[in-house]
């Protein structure tokens, strides 16, 4: 599938949802300037197309400030600040989007 595919595929099933609205421009880089990277452009795409999180299993994964949270987190730079492994085992340039529990996290990665 190809990006714009993807994101019709999103919006087509966020339409049965109630999801929150796309996010800002400056909501997603003030995101990115946190996690210190840009986000894969995918993504961005689907936070500003079609909504700011949300989307995908069970309850959707985090948006970036001012939309979808997910557990005891509200955003995505928050989680990366602040988020489960204060140890620093997560890799340098990975971004957790989605809790499954158990300690099992969907991450992301820059877009190169």
């Amino acid at each position: 599938m190809t990006d714009d595919e993807v994101v019709e595929a999103v919006r087509a099933v966020a339409q049965a949802r109630t999801l929150p609205p796309p996010a800002t421009p400056e909501a997603v880089a003030a995101a990115e300037d946190v996690i210190g990277f840009p986000l894969p452009s995918l993504l961005r795409r689907l936070y500003g197309e079609v909504a700011n999180g949300g989307f995908g299993p069970n309850e959707g994964i985090l948006g970036v400030s001012g939309g979808s949270a997910q557990g005891h987190f509200a955003d995505i730079a928050e989680l990366y600040q602040d988020g489960p492994d204060p140890s620093g085992r997560i890799p340098a340039g990975l971004v957790l989007i989605y809790d499954w529990g158990c300690a099992i996290w969907s991450l992301v990665g820059p877009s190169i």
